[in-house]
């Protein structure tokens, strides 16, 4: 588990959205969540241009209940719930962001300002929830480095 890792797990770095490598290997950042009793989802956005394929590919990395509807209220309403996956602590690797980023900024906007809402949601409940995204370029230039 590398440093950067350590210190959000171990509650040095505080929850929110942060900037990271490109390089991290997903599949190695969950597992290494989950031996820690945290839950973490990878949403790959090589796919995701405009809201309706980022809500489709947060319901399918979040493992959204049937019941979710698709538009903006329905994705505040489950990414501060997630009854259905309880965790000490929550993770979403959000690979290639500059792709929605820049083909909808006015969507990305709302999308940023749900997983902002989220971390701040979380925190109330003293469960912290990190975002983490990977391959966003000069797309997100104001949000810090992890």
């Amino acid at each position: 588990m590398n440093s950067k890792l350590r210190r959000l797990l171990s509650g040095q770095t505080p929850p929110g959205l942060y900037r990271v490598s490109s390089k991290l290997d997903p599949h190695a950042v969950i597992s290494a969540l989950e031996a820690h009793g945290w839950r973490g989802f990878h949403l790959d956005g090589r796919q995701i241009t405009d809201k309706q394929t980022f809500l489709a590919a947060m319901a399918q990395a979040m493992h959204f209940p049937d019941y979710f509807g698709a538009n903006w209220d329905a994705l505040e309403e489950c990414v501060t719930d997630l009854s259905w996956t309880p965790a000490r602590g929550y993770v979403l690797l959000y690979d290639h962001v500059i792709r929605f980023a820049r083909s909808r900024p006015h969507e990305w906007v709302m999308a940023r300002r749900i997983l902002a809402q989220a971390v701040e949601t979380w925190q109330a409940d003293d469960v912290p929830f990190y975002v983490l995204l990977a391959g966003a370029r000069r797309a997100v230039p104001d949000i810090p480095w992890l």
